[in-house]
Formats: structure tokens, sequence, C-alpha cells
């Protein structure tokens, strides 16, 4: 796999610097530079983007520049926060010294938790990664890495470094994305991290109708734990996170959108030994082995609302701990095992008469479902859309 050409940030700021003085000239004095070479790196630059970014005979910028000021900007301001715990007299220096390789090992080395890993990431070698890596430790002049036995991980301080400097990583591609936005071309990426009550029907659907609207637009969903998924969205790996809402958000760098309120029901199998009971009581569903969802999730705290129900010294069957929901369809189908799930997520089954809701009234079992972003987050026009997408299915769910 080739390397991918990424920009060089002292042309990025001599961009900023040229756009915010409206001179060339004063741009390459103010980062030391003679004016026939910062003419050549802002060309560099413009190629690199495929655009014009400012009119030479005015200084004036253009529409693209306009965009690539605003994302650049964003860009050095995220790179001089993971600088934030340095002295003040010397970020700026510390700013000019950095390079996207340096960017480029930290985030790598965060994201796969060792230099190799990060490398075969990258398609460069390991000791060109770990170069890098300690160069920019070196530097910012704090201890971004430390020793755990044989093993290598980040410090606290490295991995705010690390968070900071993905976010400026996407902000890039953000800007590659808006630059063909601005030519009517979408053919930008929306990652999308997914919690299980929202990767059958929700997501899926928003897609479909996205991406009929732009053939060549890219969509990425992930699954995972709550943890894992908020940990990605702080770092920029993904967009947007759509799924069930905490009550009590720990993160100050996300915040939620709720859109809709779901109600959870007891499933299980269309012919399941419960569908014969006229009435069904809490000594009933205490007979069956239950599927339940991974803990400190909203559906296990409904299910644990409703176990405590049931008769005392009989022993609650969790037998089966999954957020899968395909494993948790081929249990129900193939057993008298119960879930607690939304009509939506099921909604095929249903449809089918595979599976089939168990009359019993639950507990508190009503959950907002919603939208977490990063603070401060700014979607291209295709981000944007989904999102909008996403607020206009979701009328009428609850």
């Amino acid at each position: 796999m080739p390397t991918p050409i990424h920009p060089n940030l002292r042309h990025i700021r001599l961009f900023v610097a040229c756009a915010e003085t409206g001179s060339l000239t004063s741009a390459a004095t103010t980062l030391g530079i003679t004016q026939p070479a910062a003419s050549q790196a802002l060309r560099r630059l413009e190629e690199l983007l495929n655009a014009t970014l400012i009119e030479r005979d005015t200084m004036a910028l253009t529409a693209e520049g306009k965009i690539a000021l605003k994302r650049f900007g964003r860009l050095c301001d995220l790179i001089r926060q993971a600088c934030a715990p340095i002295a003040k007299a010397a970020i700026g220096v510390i700013e000019t010294r950095l390079t996207w390789p340096h960017l480029h090992a930290i985030t790598g080395f965060a994201e796969h938790s060792s230099f190799s890993a990060a490398a075969r990431m990258l398609s460069l070698s390991e000791p060109a990664v770990q170069r890098a890596a300690r160069e920019a430790e070196a530097m910012m002049g704090i201890s971004l890495f430390e020793n755990s036995g044989r093993n290598v991980r980040l410090t606290t301080m490295g991995l705010s470094a690390a968070r900071w400097f993905g976010l400026a990583l996407s902000e890039f591609e953000s800007l590659r994305d808006e630059l063909l936005e601005a030519r009517n071309h979408y053919a930008g990426r929306i990652s999308i991290g997914t919690l299980p009550l929202t990767r059958t029907f929700l997501v899926p659907d928003v897609i479909a109708v996205l991406a009929s609207r732009y053939p060549h637009a890219r969509f990425e969903i992930m699954e995972g734990s709550y943890e894992v998924l908020v940990d990605n969205l702080e770092r920029g790996r993904i967009d947007i996170l759509v799924g069930a809402l905490r009550r009590n958000l720990v993160s100050k760098t996300v915040h939620q959108e709720p859109l809709f309120d779901f109600e959870l029901s007891i499933v299980g199998r269309v012919d399941h030994p419960l569908k014969r009971h006229r009435e069904i009581a809490p000594d009933d569903l205490a007979d069956y082995p239950w599927i339940v969802a991974r803990r400190d999730t909203p559906s296990r705290e409904t299910f644990n609302a409703m176990a405590a129900t049931f008769p005392a010294g009989k022993p609650v069957r969790q037998s089966v701990e999954t957020g899968s929901l395909n494993a948790i369809r081929g249990l129900l189908l193939k057993s008298n095992h119960l879930a607690l799930l939304s009509r939506h997520q099921i909604r095929y089954e249903l449809e089918a008469g595979f599976l089939s809701v168990i009359d019993h009234p639950l507990p508190d079992s009503r959950r907002p479902v919603g939208v977490t972003l990063r603070r401060h987050w700014l979607p291209t026009a295709l981000q944007a859309e989904f999102l909008a997408l996403l607020r206009e299915h979701s009328i009428g769910l609850d």
C-alpha cells in the first residue's frame, strides 16, 4: 500500500498567516522564510488539495480558501491544545517543529498500543514510526510514553496529546471532503458508531436514503461497547454515536441529543411455552433462561428491575450475556431463552413470524435513544445531512 500524501504543517501555518495578514511577504516574515519559498510552499499546498486558495493578484481568499482557512484554523488550534501542558513561551516554537508524521506516530500508537501495529497501519517501518514518536516527545518536552514491564504505553499526557492530534487529523480529512462538496461531488466518508438498539433499523434506514442520493459517499459502521465507542468518538475515529443515551454522561467533551424514546418487551420464539399462558406471573418468567445485555447498559438496568420482582429464593437464570443481536436471534429461535428487546430491533422477525412478544408489563422500560456528538464538532455537508435524516426518521418512532 503506498504511503498517502499528507500536508506539510509549515505550509498550513503559512497559509493561515497569509490569510490573516493579507500579505504573502508578511506571512513569510512571520515564519522566517523567504518570499519565494513562501510562494512555492503555498503552491504545493494548493496542488495537494487540488484547489486555488488565494487569488495572487489581490491576495483575497477564494471560496475554497475560505473553507480551508476555517478547517486549518481549527487544526492549528487542536495541535495547540495538545501542547497545552507546555510552558506558553515554548508552545509557538514547538508548533513550528511538529510535522504530520509526528502526529500520525502518536495517534497510531494510541490506536494500536504498539509501534509495530502502528507501523503496519501507516505502511511504514517500525523504526521510522518509533523515531517520529520519540522526536515528538523530545520536542514537546513532556513524557508521552512510559515503560510498564516490557511494554511501552502512553502516559496521561500522552493520551491527551494523542486525542488532540487525532482530532487535528480528522479536520484535514473533513477539509478534503468539504472541498469536494463545494464542487458538488459528495464522496466523503461518515463513520458511525452504533449501539444495539439502532443497528437494525434507524442507522441502516438513513444510510440507505443517503447512499441513494450520493452514490460515491462512503459509510463506515463501527460496533462495540458504549465505552469503546465513546472513546473513539472523543478521538475523532468516529463522527457520530447513535444509540441509547446514558443518564449520567461522564465525558465532558461530548454531548447528547435525544431523538425518540423506546420501550423494551420480553421476546421469545413464536412457539415459546409462555405463549400458551393466558396470564404470565413473575414466577413463570423465572422458570426460563435469559439472554441479558452487558452490565451498566439501559437494557440491563431494565432487566435487573424486572428480575427484582421474581420470587425470593428462585435464582435468576442469566445464562448468556451479549450485545450481539445476531447471537440473541439465534438463541431465541433455537431454545426457550427469553430476552429484552425493542420491537424496532426485531421488526423483520416479528413480520416473518419467527419471534413474538411475550405479554407482560416491564417496570421502568422507557429509555431515550439519540446521538452523542463531540462538543464544537463541525460537520461536513454530508455529515450534517446524515444527522438531519436521523432526526427526520426518528419522528413517530416513540
